[in-house]
């Protein structure tokens, strides 16, 4: 039973690791460049869309060392290999991105854009961390993005730090917003693991049972 109203799903790779609610999307990602990523890349990304997959996620975090660690110009051209083929197949979503201060986040993502040119990019992702009782900076962080690039914005990773009560304040908030902004056309919090949102039998916890109701 989807109990938290989930209409979509990604595991940072090109394919699912496990099972899926009936009507619960798999959006596959190409995580990175190395060849464990892209080597099976295109028939995984194939068989998603053949089994309704309507979007297609770029690189994770190419502005941040531990993660794909890419330059724009290296993501472009990765980007014209690997994702720009199944341009009119499925919406490509851009490399997600830090909220990281310049040269990473926006900055990144404006010089990948430049370096880009003539790419297909529907939608643009992003991850958002900071703390729960900072509210407003995830909400004019999210709807600047909007804004700024005048494409859908997909918040593919977001998260509070502070206690499960502040986290409960933070979703009965940034939830609603979320829904309401015309800009966001999918999110995330971060992330679905054992001790979130549900336990090891997978009954919800007090996070999870804010995040299906608010």
């Amino acid at each position: 039973m989807n109990v938290c109203r989930v209409s979509w799903a990604y595991n940072w790779d090109s394919t699912k690791s496990g099972s899926l609610a009936s009507g619960v999307e798999y959006v596959p990602m190409l995580w990175g460049t190395s060849s464990d990523h892209t080597s099976a890349w295109t028939t995984h990304a194939n068989a998603a869309i053949s089994s309704g997959s309507t979007h297609l996620l770029g690189f994770n975090e190419p502005d941040l060392s531990s993660q794909s660690n890419l330059s724009p110009s290296a993501a472009a051209a990765a980007w014209k290999t690997y994702m720009e083929p199944f341009a009119g197949k499925a919406k490509l979503v851009s490399p997600a991105i830090t909220n990281g201060a310049a040269p990473m986040g926006t900055a990144w993502l404006d010089d990948f854009l430049s370096a880009c040119s003539g790419c297909t990019i529907d939608a643009i992702a992003i991850h958002i961390y900071d703390a729960a009782s900072n509210t407003a900076y995830f909400q004019n962080y999210i709807s600047d993005i909007g804004t700024k690039y005048g494409k859908p914005v997909w918040v593919t990773e977001f998260g509070a730090t502070g206690s499960t009560s502040d986290q409960q304040t933070f979703l009965e908030t940034m939830l609603p917003f979320l829904d309401g902004l015309s800009s966001v056309e999918r999110y995330s919090y971060f992330g679905d693991f054992s001790g979130t949102f549900v336990d090891s039998s997978n009954k919800l916890l007090a996070l999870g049972e804010t995040y299906a109701s608010a």
